[in-house]
């Protein structure tokens, strides 16, 4: 496998690691940091049921991956139109190698194997 393409399933993959919200965990554990600054949040989550913790933390978690997926499309639309270029190593990252970077998020979130 090429350098670039290596680079570039680590940084899908990295990207994948991170996708699990702490706000979802916060809902579904023990409320967010007990400051000042959350009091309300806490006071809300209190008064709902499991069930509506989990619809929550549910629709929180599915959120995050949308703002991951959006930031990963506009990226590629960034550089199929403007030039973008991502690089590491002074290696340029493959660019719609298999589909695109969103596509292969979520793929990959999804438990997607990597294409041949």
């Amino acid at each position: 496998m090429s350098k670039e393409l290596e680079l570039y399933k680590k940084f899908i993959d990295g990207l994948v690691e991170q996708k699990e919200s702490v706000t979802a965990r916060w809902i579904m554990e023990d409320g967010f940091p007990k400051n000042g600054d959350n009091e309300e949040e806490n006071k809300l989550l209190q008064e709902l049921t499991p069930k509506q913790k989990r619809i929550l933390a549910k629709i929180v978690q599915n959120e995050r991956i949308g703002g991951m997926h959006d930031a990963l499309a506009y990226m590629d639309e960034m550089m199929d139109l403007d030039g973008l270029v991502l690089q590491q190593e002074g290696v340029e990252y493959p660019h719609d190698y298999f589909e695109s970077m969103h596509f292969d998020f979520i793929g990959r979130c999804e438990g997607d194997e990597w294409p041949e």
